[in-house]
C-alpha cells in the first residue's frame, strides 16, 4: 500500500470519531415542577403545623397550671366545722357512693386508744323475736305501730318497784323511785367547747350516782350511733344494785368515756325501757336529727306499760332552746321534765377543762 493510501484513510476516518465522541454526549433537558403540585405540598405544611400549634396548647383559664380537685364532706358542729376528703372512684355511682359512705365511716370512727363497743348482736336478735305492740295512737283510733331495731320485750305486765325509793337528780331535773336509768349522747358534737359539755354531763352524772344507795339499782347507757351499756365483768346487760363498789365501778366506766361518731337516739332509749325503770334521765345536745312522731309514740306507748317517766335534758349553745325542739315533747308524752341547759355557762365553771 502506498503512502497516499494510508493518509487518505486517516483524514478519511478522523471525521468518524468525532462525530462518534460527539454522539457519546446525551443532551440534558431541565422538566420545571407544576405549580399546582407545588402549591398543595405548601397548604399542607402549613395545616400540619396548625394542628400542632393548637394541640400543644394548654388548657384551663390563663397561664395557670392544671391542678387537681376533689370533693369534701362537711361535719357542722356548734362551734365548729370539720371536713373529710370525699375520695370516689371513676367507674360507677354506687361505688361513688360507696367511697362516700367509707369516708364518713372513718371520719366517725374511735379513737385507737378506745376500747370498741360492746357486740350487742345476740340481744338485738333476741329483742327482735318478738312481735311490735298494738296501741292507740290517739289520733285516728287504734294503730298498730311498727316495729324498731331493738325490738320488744315480753309484753308482761309492769314489774313492781323494788327496794327503797329515792330521789335523784340531774341539771336540777328530778326523779322519784328505786330503778333509774341514765341515758347520755356520747357523739361527737360533745367534744364542742374543749369538751367541757362531755365533762359536765360525767360530772354531773356520777354526782347523781352517789345519791343512790344499795336499796336502788341503776344502769348507764352511752351512746353515739351504737349504744354501750355499763356492764361490769362483762355481767349481762341489767340493772345494777346501787352499792358502794358499784358506783366506783360506774364512776371508773363514766370517766373512760370519749365522745366520737354521730347520733341515734332511738336504740338507746329502747334499751333503755327494757330494763322496765322507774326513771330515764336522757341528756343529748342533738336536737337534730330528731325522732319521728311514730319513734316517739312507739316510745310512750313503752314507756306507759313500764310505769317509767322519761326526763329530758338538751344543750345547746343559744340562751334559749328552739321552740320546735323533739325534747320538750317527748317529756311531756312521758310524764317527764324537760330542761335546757346553755353550754356557753359551763365555760366560767370549768375554765380549766
Amino acid at each position: 500500500m502506498s503512502q497516499k493510501s494510508v493518509s487518505q484513510k486517516k483524514v478519511i476516518r478522523a471525521p468518524n470519531e468525532a462525530a462518534i465522541k460527539n454522539a457519546e454526549i446525551p443532551e440534558v433537558r431541565t422538566r420545571s415542577t407544576p405549580p399546582m403540585l407545588l402549591s398543595l405540598g405548601l397548604h399542607l405544611v402549613a395545616l400540619v403545623a396548625i394542628f400542632m400549634t393548637i394541640q400543644s396548647v394548654p388548657k384551663g383559664s390563663g397561664d395557670a397550671p392544671d391542678r387537681p380537685i376533689g370533693i369534701a364532706m362537711v361535719h357542722r358542729l356548734p362551734d365548729r366545722d370539720t371536713y373529710q376528703e370525699v375520695q370516689p372512684t371513676p367507674d360507677s355511682k354506687t361505688d361513688q357512693d360507696a367511697s362516700t359512705t367509707a369516708a364518713a365511716a372513718a371520719a366517725a370512727a374511735p379513737p385507737a386508744d378506745l376500747s370498741p363497743p360492746i357486740d350487742l348482736t345476740g340481744i338485738l336478735s333476741a329483742m327482735e323475736s318478738t312481735p311490735a305492740p298494738l296501741s292507740g295512737s290517739g289520733i285516728a283510733g287504734d294503730t298498730q305501730l311498727d316495729g324498731d331495731s331493738v325490738g320488744e320485750g315480753s309484753g308482761s305486765k309492769p314489774i313492781g318497784k323494788l327496794g327503797t325509793e329515792t330521789t335523784a337528780k340531774v341539771f336540777g331535773v328530778s326523779g322519784t323511785g328505786s330503778r333509774f336509768v341514765y341515758v347520755f349522747d356520747r357523739s361527737d358534737s360533745m367534744n364542742g367547747y374543749g369538751g367541757r359539755p362531755l365533762q359536765r354531763a360525767k360530772t354531773e352524772l356520777i354526782r347523781s350516782l352517789k345519791s343512790l344507795s344499795e336499796h336502788q339499782k341503776f344502769q348507764i347507757i352511752f351512746y353515739n350511733e351504737n349504744v354501750k351499756p355499763f356492764q361490769p365483768s362483762g355481767m349481762a346487760l341489767t340493772m345494777v344494785e346501787g352499792t358502794e363498789s358499784n358506783i366506783e365501778r360506774a364512776e371508773r366506766y363514766v370517766n373512760s368515756i370519749r365522745a366520737f361518731g354521730g347520733t341515734k337516739h332511738k336504740g338507746a332509749l329502747l334499751m333503755a325501757l327494757r330494763l322496765s325503770p322507774d326513771v330515764i334521765f336522757f341528756l343529748t345536745d342533738a336536737h337534730i336529727p330528731r325522732l319521728s312522731k311514730l319513734e316517739m309514740l312507739t316510745i310512750a306507748d313503752r314507756a306507759q306499760r313500764s310505769g317509767t317517766t322519761i326526763h329530758t335534758i338538751e344543750f345547746g349553745n343559744k340562751p334559749a332552746p328552739d321552740p320546735g325542739t323533739f325534747l320538750r315533747e317527748l317529756a311531756e308524752m312521758n310524764e317527764g321534765q324537760y330542761q335546757y341547759v346553755d353550754v356557753n355557762q359551763f365555760q366560767q365553771s370549768l375554765p380549766n377543762q
